[in-house]
């Protein structure tokens, strides 16, 4: 049985990093994008909730790099620094959930 706790907490903490960067932001337009980001976070969570496996694995790990782009580009065009490490945040656990993912298969560093 893998153990995927890390990568749990880590979406966890992922989602509430997501929900202040959306109270904190200015700009309504950015709204979708960031519930864009929000579904694709879950779509990586979803994929590790059931069976484990090389596919749902890198099923995963795709949502988690199409996650990854989306936070760049939030991030690129926020205006507000000090919103900057929830960016990171959102950023470092993201990484957590692919190390731990990719240590599962057997493919850690």
């Amino acid at each position: 049985m893998p153990d995927l706790a890390p990568a749990f907490d880590a979406f966890d903490d992922c989602d509430a990093a997501l929900v202040k960067l959306e109270k904190l932001c200015c700009d309504p337009g950015r709204s979708p994008r960031m519930a864009e980001l929000g579904r694709t976070v879950d779509a990586a969570r979803t994929a590790l909730q059931g069976d484990f496996t090389a596919a749902t694995a890198e099923e995963a790990l795709e949502h988690l790099e199409n996650a990854g782009a989306q936070l760049g580009r939030l991030q690129v065009g926020c205006c507000a620094p000090k919103r900057l490490p929830l960016y990171a945040r959102m950023l470092e656990n993201l990484t957590t959930i692919q190390l731990t993912v990719n240590r599962e298969l057997g493919r850690g560093h």
